[in-house]
């Protein structure tokens, strides 16, 4: 059975047309191999999650803040929240992001591995960053 999403995306938009809000969560639901076996893991993205779409920096016509593939950035940002609360690795959640946009052919694969690596570059330059903030402050105390 391949990957796949739950029911439609249900959301408001803000006002300012820089984020929404999910009215009703949904489910992306995955298979994978631990211990040999196939294992059955259910994401649960809930309703009241606040995000901003994709990330794009302004590269619309590459990627619209809110277009294909909509499901998959409300995912990786839910997956990235729960990784800065220790949940998991920021790693996981970006390679569930790239497992999402490939099953459920939401960009072609080209695409899908740019963003992924686009997602990855980021992640590691953000955790160099808080590590240098964290050596610098305590080198300062």
């Amino acid at each position: 059975m391949p990957n796949a999403f739950s029911a439609p995306i249900e959301c408001i938009l803000s006002n300012d047309g820089k984020s929404l809000t999910l009215l009703k969560g949904f489910k992306f639901v995955r298979y994978v191999s631990k211990n040999s076996n196939l294992v059955f893991e259910e994401i649960v993205v809930p309703a009241g999650f606040s995000c901003d779409g994709f990330t794009n920096l302004g590269l619309n016509q590459l990627v619209p803040k809110f277009g294909k593939g909509l499901k998959c950035a409300i995912l990786h940002d839910y997956l990235c929240v729960q990784a800065q609360q220790g949940k998991h690795s920021r790693k996981y959640a970006d390679d569930v992001f790239l497992e999402a946009m490939l099953e459920t052919k939401a960009f072609g694969t080209f695409k899908a591995y740019f963003l992924y690596g686009c997602v990855r570059g980021f992640g590691i330059a953000k955790a160099f960053v808080n590590n240098y903030k964290k050596r610098s402050d305590h080198a300062n105390h």
